[in-house]
């Protein structure tokens, strides 16, 4: 800020050279001086801010203002005006000769000034045409010190808190955001990202190619998935591979602040003045999604060339609408991964579990990752640690959105309560190990190609009443240690053409996150046997019933 002060110093006498009286020079001898040129300004600034080879902090104050000058340096004016702001601010006293050239600025400096400062001295056009090119920038970087409601070039500019901030080699964030924003550095290390290696690389040289090969136009970088399914994670790995900093925001806040503008202007400002890649995580659907995308990808587009990260919920397109470049990844699927999720997050002790785990709990990394820290919290409190106590811990970290249409229903009775013969109980026990060995079956088997469609595995128990059908199922429930839900079809099945089928999506939408066993009892009222087309009613009868039965081919639960 000194060097920033003693150059505001030169130009602030260059402004007023042969233009007050010469008493004026002894009364402020501290920072006028009464011979200046602009060759020495000039002089003095590639000295000032020439880069010192000894110096290896590159958050050093002294880095940090050659970093603003080099930013405000593409414009005269921007670079006069900065300066000038520093010595208004660290020189109080100056302001007495400011008042001089632009009288009731107040505060701070105003562009007619500036530009005077950077030695425009002719017509007013000649005064006021390089003001005009500098005003974008200078509104970017500073505030207005004052509301005057005066032209732009009579408009007084100072520094906020931030910069101020920022030039002493402070860290802390911009007030704006400060609470609802993280920075990143390159090396901290990272959390498992296990099931993911793949992905990491893939991206990594995607982004790379294409910084290569047009390093100055904008990039971004689009990962969609379920929340905690790992997207920031990617982000951080792929920016520790090309060793970029990054400052991360909640969408959320973006759409929920009541100045987004401003908002938007002071984070991109911070990765402009500090290098980072802005990361702006969670964007949801709503009514404004694509208008404040737009917004913050113009006004990033134009100051920062490093990538920016926008990471999604599955349902956001933003392709369609991005102006920029886009390299797009979507996440892995729970299912896709689960065993390394298991494998790697599971505490050494249950590493035998994994599979077993992984066949029935597909759960995202995030999840996972707080089920075994629950692991630990109950070895600590003295609980038996087993696959049912593991399978109820999965539970408890699932979306509680489940019990529309559906009942929690708790597994009363086991295979032992079973009185059946031989056969039928090996049919249930094949049933289990199907369940538990899927991952085995389809990924080391390889039988994963063959079967485009889900993995359901879907039981179909037939019989007079009071014989165990539903018995039976409360026995698989509780020999797999999953939760059971059964359908009310009083709730399912409607007369309205279109809204049964509408109502069996929702159910299975829901059971497909919350890994559970959907119970269809008295089930021939919704999947009854295809009949042959006589009327109307035939014809949605059959609609319902081959929607229920593609729906489970391309579920992936029980």
């Amino acid at each position: 800020m000194r060097r920033l002060a003693a150059l505001g110093a030169m130009r602030l006498s260059f402004a007023i050279k042969g233009r007050v009286e010469e008493e004026l020079y002894e009364q402020y001898p501290e920072f006028l001086t009464r011979d200046i040129s602009g060759e020495e300004i000039r002089e003095a600034e590639d000295l000032a801010f020439a880069e010192d080879p000894e110096e290896k902090d590159e958050d050093s104050a002294a880095a940090r203002v050659n970093r603003l000058a080099k930013i405000v340096g593409t414009n005269p004016v921007a670079l006069s005006l900065t300066e000038l702001i520093a010595l208004r601010i660290l020189i109080p006293k100056s302001a007495e000769i400011f008042e001089r050239i632009t009288p009731g600025q107040g505060e701070g400096v105003t562009l007619i000034a500036a530009s005077r400062g950077a030695g425009y001295f002719g017509k007013i056009d000649e005064v006021l045409g390089p003001c005009k090119e500098a005003q974008e920038l200078v509104r970017f970087l500073y505030k207005e010190a004052a509301d005057t409601r005066q032209a732009y070039y009579l408009t007084p500019y100072t520094m906020d808190d931030y910069l101020l901030g920022f030039l002493s080699g402070n860290d802390s964030l911009d007030t704006a955001f400060r609470e609802f924003a993280q920075t990143r550095d390159t090396y901290m290390g990272l959390p498992g990202m296990y099931g993911m290696d793949r992905n990491i690389e893939t991206l990594t040289a995607r982004v790379d190619a294409l910084r290569l090969e047009e390093p100055d136009k904008p990039l971004d970088v689009i990962l969609s998935g379920e929340a905690e399914s790992g997207r920031y994670t990617l982000a951080c790995a792929v920016a520790e591979n090309l060793e970029l900093r990054l400052l991360a925001v909640d969408f959320a806040y973006l759409i929920g602040t009541s100045e987004p503008k401003e908002v938007m202007r002071r984070l991109v400002r911070t990765c402009l003045l500090d290098e980072r890649a802005l990361v702006v995580r969670n964007i949801t659907v709503s009514k404004d999604t694509a208008f404040m995308i737009d917004r913050l990808e113009r006004t990033y587009a134009s100051y920062c060339i490093l990538p920016l990260f926008l990471l999604t919920e599955p349902e956001v397109k933003l392709i369609p609408t991005v102006h920029n470049r886009y390299v797009a990844m979507n996440m892995p699927k729970g299912s896709e991964i689960a065993r390394d999720l298991w494998s790697g997050f599971l505490p050494d002790a249950y590493k035998e579990m994994a599979v077993s785990l992984a066949s029935k709990m597909t759960l995202t990394a995030g999840q996972v990752k707080r089920v075994t820290e629950s692991i630990h919290s109950a070895e600590v409190a003295g609980e038996t640690v087993d696959s049912r106590l593991i399978c109820k811990l999965c539970y408890d970290v699932l979306d509680d959105g489940r019990y529309d249409n559906i009942k929690r229903v708790e597994p009363g009775f086991s295979l032992e309560d079973l009185k059946i013969d031989d056969h039928n109980r090996r049919v249930l026990e094949d049933v289990i190990k199907q369940v538990e060995l899927r991952q085995k079956v389809y990924d080391d088997w390889g039988l994963k190609k063959r079967y485009a469609y889900g993995r359901c595995v879907s039981v179909i128990l037939a019989g007079p009443p009071g014989t165990g059908k539903t018995m039976a199922v409360h026995a698989l429930a509780g020999q797999l240690g999953l939760e059971l839900y059964k359908v009310d079809l009083s709730q399912i099945v409607d007369k309205y053409v279109g809204e049964t089928e509408k109502r069996l999506e929702e159910v299975f939408t829901k059971a497909q996150k919350s890994n559970m066993i959907l119970f269809f009892d008295e089930a021939d009222a919704v999947m009854s046997k295809r009949s042959e087309v006589k009327d109307s009613k035939d014809k949605y009868a059959n609609t319902e019933v081959s929607f229920i039965l593609q729906r489970i081919e391309e579920y992936d639960g029980i």
